[in-house]
């Protein structure tokens, strides 16, 4: 999830104007960082099913929509603003990791316990449509920056509607979370697109940043449907 382009700096040049090398070494990095971001991820998954400390602290953000919510939006500003600083954008980057673990650890303990199995499918089935999606960006060259106002338009919409269903009580159906799944992808799309086209060939946390959360969030969404699926 990213806005158009964040973290552009003066006089740096898009990847898709750098030269052959310079490209290919920003895309190897960028997708390594995302690749240690999912594995620090389920090493925190790994935590709150095995240690108590950890397994409290995400119970704590899950079973609190306004302090978990408070806690992701802080992070998301923190991480953004000192994506290029390095070293500490490295730390950042592993603790933001960290903090969707906590916050998703209980729905993947849930669904371990009550679908053996299923955590395994959606993780398929993510890492699938992630790599379909990136194939769609490279092999087409296409711009989907157009996708930007439509995405970013559901992504509030949801909020908002998560909100009032947290104010006045009522439930969401598991149509919110096929929305979630097809917004996700959609930014997947936009992302890998922005990235190309409109990011330094510097900015590879910064661009592993943007692709770890459209990865992340398009997985709960895909297991919370699967675990829907397996109930009926």
């Amino acid at each position: 999830m990213s806005q158009t382009n964040p973290y552009a700096m003066a006089g740096a040049v898009p990847a898709a104007n750098a030269d052959v090398d310079a490209r290919a070494q920003f895309l190897t990095k960028t997708y390594v960082w995302v690749l240690y971001g999912i594995l620090a991820f389920s090493a925190t998954l790994w935590g709150y099913e095995n240690v108590p400390a950890i397994k409290s602290l995400g119970n704590a953000l899950f079973g609190n929509w306004i302090l978990g919510t408070v806690v992701l939006i802080g992070s998301t500003i923190a991480v953004h603003a000192l994506a290029e600083r390095s070293p500490i954008n490295v730390v950042v980057y592993f603790a933001y990791a960290f903090l969707f673990g906590l916050i998703l650890g209980p729905i993947v303990s849930y669904a371990n316990a009550t679908a053996p199995g299923i955590v395994t499918q959606a993780s398929l089935a993510t890492a699938l449509t992630f790599l379909v999606l990136t194939a769609v960006v490279f092999v087409t060259g296409k711009d989907f920056g157009f996708l930007k106002g439509i995405l970013w338009t559901g992504l509030i919409g949801m909020f908002l509607i998560a909100l009032c269903s947290w104010i006045f009580g009522f439930g969401i159906g598991i149509w919110y979370s096929y929305a979630g799944a097809l917004i996700f992808s959609g930014f997947i799309l936009y992302d890998t697109s922005n990235i190309l086209r409109r990011y330094p060939t510097t900015a590879h946390i910064s661009a592993a940043i943007v692709l770890f959360v459209d990865i992340i969030m398009l997985f709960k969404h895909l297991l919370i449907i699967f675990l829907s699926n397996n109930n009926d």
